[in-house]
């Protein structure tokens, strides 16, 4: 074989590995610059608009009743990877970003603007998004603050309602990776412990006079939040990927055996990228009650929020509840 036709053999080859290469250069640098460069940027609070556009009608699951979807978009940088939900009694809707941003919302149709806010303290530099990693939060029904943890450090924070915030237990140590910590809280009916449940392991760790870990069973994915409903039952929202992409679901959660375990009784009709993150609940209509559920755009998908109807008038098991 003549040298021209070695070249002309090997080019193609060249040619794959450079780009082999720049390819893995770039990833590289990609990884660099979330993970070892500053990539948040600490900002005042401001007032942007906010635009719900209907992205869905009227479905019914088992017990629950969609009665909006909408498409919600707001005309700050900050609005992205919504984590978190709470229904604040008497007033507007509460997102927090896994970029440690508190996002007051108004609900559909009740005002066109949103107030944001970064979060007064949290672990590390607030100049990195993995310190400020912040995926569920909890309002303090007697205290009139919030519970908010962060997944990446693994820690749970006390935020008080003068906006002064600690820590008040480090998670580090349990072996859960850096996007595998707490993604949902709730606080247990029967003795008011705080129940944190992290994304992938089937362990709820309990919070009470010390703090414990108790097995999870019933999960059929990865666990995205959770809410206590008025009348005292806990959900939970499921995270299931397959082929066809993400399917969310409904879990109650009670107690069972040793710790606890999650009954599925309705399956959410989103798309196969929508990412349910937040779970909220308030006192709905004729003694029911209203969820609402916000997806996490991941900064490229849409934010998504849906209002529910569960009937809790009910007796547990009528209303798909299997027990508390």
């Amino acid at each position: 074989m003549s040298d021209s036709q070695l070249n002309e053999t090997e080019r193609p080859l060249q040619s794959l590995l450079s780009k082999l290469l720049i390819a893995l250069a770039f990833s590289l640098l990609a990884a660099d610059s979330r993970s070892g460069w500053p990539d948040r940027v600490p900002s005042p609070a401001g007032v942007a608009a906010v635009r719900y556009s209907p992205a869905g009608g009227e479905a019914r699951d088992g017990p629950v009743r969609i009665t909006g979807i909408w498409r919600v978009e707001a005309a700050d940088g900050r609005f992205a990877g919504l984590s978190a939900l709470v229904a604040v009694p008497g007033r507007r809707l509460q997102a927090l970003t896994d970029s440690g941003v508190l996002v007051d919302l108004p609900r559909p149709g009740e005002g066109n603007t949103a107030r944001l806010s970064d979060l007064p303290a949290g672990p590390g530099y607030p100049t990195f998004k993995r310190y400020r990693d912040s995926e569920a939060m909890l309002l303090d029904r007697n205290g009139g603050g919030r519970w908010v943890s962060f997944e990446n450090r693994h820690g749970l924070w006390r935020f008080e309602a003068d906006g002064r915030g600690r820590e008040v237990m480090s998670l580090r140590g349990r072996g859960w990776t850096a996007n595998g910590g707490i993604e949902a809280m709730v606080e247990d009916p029967a003795d008011g412990a705080l129940l944190l449940i992290p994304e992938d392991r089937r362990v709820v760790v309990r919070m009470k006079n010390g703090v414990g870990e108790v097995p999870l069973g019933g999960a059929t994915g990865g666990i995205a939040d959770a809410v206590r409903l008025p009348d005292g039952r806990m959900v939970v929202a499921v995270r299931e990927i397959g082929l066809l992409g993400i399917r969310n679901r409904l879990a109650w959660l009670r107690r069972g055996g040793l710790g606890y375990r999650l009954t599925p009784f309705a399956t959410l009709p989103l798309g196969p990228l929508d990412n349910v993150e937040g779970l909220a609940a308030d006192p709905g209509s004729l003694g029911g009650t209203r969820i609402w559920a916000v997806t996490d755009n991941d900064g490229w998908r849409r934010t998504l929020l849906l209002r529910m109807e569960l009937d809790t008038t009910k007796a547990p098991a009528k209303a798909g509840a299997q027990g508390r």
